[in-house]
């Protein structure tokens, strides 16, 4: 049998026993998730709320707030001035994303107006996606700057 009907068979039915059947997310030997996985997942998940605070400001607020809360809080252990700035931006929009959902519980008529404002000038996608990463890179700048 070649090589090549032997991988069409191996996709097929394929019976390792050394892999963890997840192609997307890894998973390490003690069985916790790879911390890498779920820093680009909240990044992932803060990117796609972007696109939804406009049409639902419960669900993007929720979604800020636990992707890049995430994304924060799998950066913790470092003492690296990039991963520390990383941290700081993603921080403040999480901290945005709840403020977000605070918002809609406490005065939802007044934050909807608000996300309805700030969705006209259509830049609420690109400011969620993109402001983290721009807050990181001064807050990394800042450090870098002696007093």
């Amino acid at each position: 049998m070649s090589r090549r009907e032997q991988d069409l068979i191996d996709y097929i039915d394929d019976k390792s026993q050394n892999e963890d059947e997840t192609a997307f997310l890894p998973v390490r030997p003690d069985g916790y998730p790879d911390s890498w996985t779920v820093f680009f997942l909240g990044i992932l998940f803060g990117v796609a709320a972007g696109a939804l605070i406009s049409v639902s400001p419960w669900l993007g607020g929720t979604l800020v707030f636990g992707g890049y809360g995430a994304a924060a809080l799998t950066m913790t252990g470092t003492r690296n001035r990039v991963s520390r700035a990383l941290r700081f931006g993603f921080a403040v929009f999480a901290a945005i994303g709840a403020a977000i959902v605070t918002g809609m519980i406490a005065w939802p008529i007044m934050t909807r107006s608000v996300v309805d404002a700030a969705a006209e000038t259509n830049l609420v996608f690109l400011s969620v996606a993109f402001l983290p990463w721009l807050l990181a890179t001064f807050r990394y700048i800042h450090i870098r700057i002696p007093d």
